[in-house]
């Protein structure tokens, strides 16, 4: 990607090169989500099933190509930090709203599930390459900026925890003022930072595809019901004969 800095280790030149769409392997690429629902393939079936439980899911692209899906929701928020994701399992569990997390730049399995999304949500880190990553999905998939302003900026550089920009300066058409912000600082901001505030927006109660979801999953795990015989009636070991 044009500004990035050079990568020096193995994970850092793969997800360049898939982010210039070039697969390495498509066991290494890989996209982290919590409550998305699918259907369309057993993949499908186990995306439904963690998100009935608030739990997060790694899918590759090996999964995605081989295991195609339908995304069962209309809207995904998008994040960079996996604690992000890990917060809002913890704390919200089937009740976060539909998360995906990008762990840095993008992966092409990242690409290949949030080009089904009819709305994306998108928001990173407030340094120069999140600025970038939000200005590329703005490009690709009409995505809106999530808590990414100039005022979301100043109000996380408030709480004193930053540290210095580093790179070639980006723009953020989105808001002209935030990277304007940002250069005058000099300072960047991670996400996780933001987690108490991003929770707020991610607490959507209990979806409805979620709860159908959990129903389904409760009523497989129920037990069996009991024999409504007597078995000594029947002779011993008639009923197992008989539930075979």
């Amino acid at each position: 990607m044009r500004g990035s800095a050079t990568p020096v280790t193995q994970a850092a030149r793969r997800a360049l090169w898939e982010a210039s769409g070039v697969v390495v392997d498509d066991l290494a690429s890989q996209v982290l989500v919590l409550n998305v629902p699918a259907s369309g393939s057993p993949l499908g079936g186990w995306l439904t099933e963690s998100a009935a439980l608030g739990m997060p899911f790694r899918i590759t692209l090996h999964q995605l190509t081989s295991m195609p899906v339908t995304l069962g929701i209309e809207e995904l928020r998008v994040c960079e930090n996996p604690a992000v994701l890990r917060a809002a399992a913890a704390e919200l569990g089937p009740g976060c709203a539909p998360l995906a997390c990008t762990e840095g730049i993008p992966s092409a399995a990242c690409h290949q599930l949030l080009g089904q999304a009819a709305m994306l949500r998108w928001r990173g880190d407030f340094d120069w390459t999140g600025l970038r990553v939000v200005t590329a999905a703005i490009a690709r998939y009409g995505a809106a900026p999530w808590r990414m302003g100039a005022d979301d900026y100043l109000a996380a550089l408030a709480l004193g925890e930053s540290e210095a920009l580093k790179g070639p300066p980006a723009e953020s058409a989105w808001d002209s003022r935030l990277a304007a912000e940002m250069r005058t600082s000099g300072r960047a901001v991670m996400e996780e930072r933001l987690i108490p505030l991003l929770l707020g927006d991610l607490d959507g109660g209990t979806p409805a595809a979620t709860a159908a979801a959990t129903a389904a999953a409760t009523a497989a795990r129920s037990p069996r019901p009991q024999p409504m015989f007597d078995d000594a009636a029947l002779g011993e070991g008639s009923w197992d004969a008989w539930s075979r």
